[in-house]
């Protein structure tokens, strides 16, 4: 039987970590509220009625399981979202905005990882944190590679800038999968709850997790240009290369021990398809 007691280790229990990962991601949260002045009451209402809809639509089909696996989910997504900006797991210049409940469902996407390129100039990289397994993976990545052949990219609809200020929805950006075993999130978990920041901010993931974005634009970016979408063949290779400055700029100060997770493997293996 499912005991969350014995989750996270013999001092933590799932239950604890979530909770925190919970206040961490609601309070970070877009609100579409923001937006009235801009989309009108009507069509906002329309969106938290999608919402409403959707969530007890998975409180229906909820089990043991599937909320173990979403608690690790929110665990390991709470974690990064404030691990890439406190211990700049996804470089110095980075901000991540926590998306809308609504793009989170509606457009699969989690948060909006902002880069910052010199004092006007922004690029945006767009990326769902999920802890996928082995079987997940296949569709995240079919997903994608169905908005590349056709052209798209990922939206947001609700999306407010650090940088610029801009309000409004943000559209074309590349989307990438992040994940971890929860072997892994249980492991940065114990951290993060004891707020050992020094052994996260020096945690190897931050190495899985850009190497993960990388091979994945990498691969996106060799599709896109098989299918003629050159336009989005040149998005791929200007975020494929900033991420790979940002690992060589982290190897001069964290040690990459080269180890990597299940995950990590799944998501290779699911590139193969492109």
């Amino acid at each position: 039987m499912y005991n969350p007691e014995k989750e996270i280790s013999q001092n933590i229990t799932l239950d604890q970590v979530f909770q925190k990962a919970k206040r961490v991601l609601e309070r970070e949260m877009i609100k579409p509220g923001q937006f009235q002045y801009l989309y009108g009451e009507e069509i906002i209402r329309a969106d938290e009625e999608y919402v409403f809809e959707k969530e007890a639509e998975f409180i229906k089909k909820r089990d043991p399981e599937k909320e173990r696996v979403g608690k690790l989910a929110a665990v390991f997504e709470g974690i990064v979202h404030e691990q890439a900006e406190l211990n700049e797991w996804l470089g110095s210049d980075v901000t991540t905005i926590k998306s809308s409940r609504y793009d989170d469902i509606k457009n699969g996407v989690d948060s909006v990882a902002e880069f910052r390129e010199g004092p006007v100039a922004t690029s945006y990289l767009a990326f769902a944190i999920d802890v996928t397994f082995s079987s997940d993976t296949e569709k995240k990545f079919e997903r994608i590679r169905g908005e590349i052949s056709r052209g798209e990219l990922a939206r947001v609809k609700y999306f407010v800038s650090d940088h610029t200020g801009f309000m409004g929805e943000l559209k074309m950006i590349p989307r990438v999968v992040v994940g971890a075993d929860a072997k892994t999130v249980k492991e940065l978990s114990e951290l993060w709850l004891e707020k050992d920041n020094k052994a996260l901010a020096n945690h190897p993931i931050q190495f899985q997790i850009l190497e993960e974005i990388l091979i994945q634009l990498r691969a996106f970016e060799n599709y896109a240009t098989r299918v003629k979408h050159h336009k989005l063949a040149v998005k791929f290779e200007n975020s494929r290369k900033l991420i790979e400055r940002i690992m060589e700029e982290k190897k001069m100060t964290i040690e990459d021990f080269g180890v990597r997770d299940s995950v990590f493997e799944s998501i290779r293996e699911s590139l193969r398809s492109f």
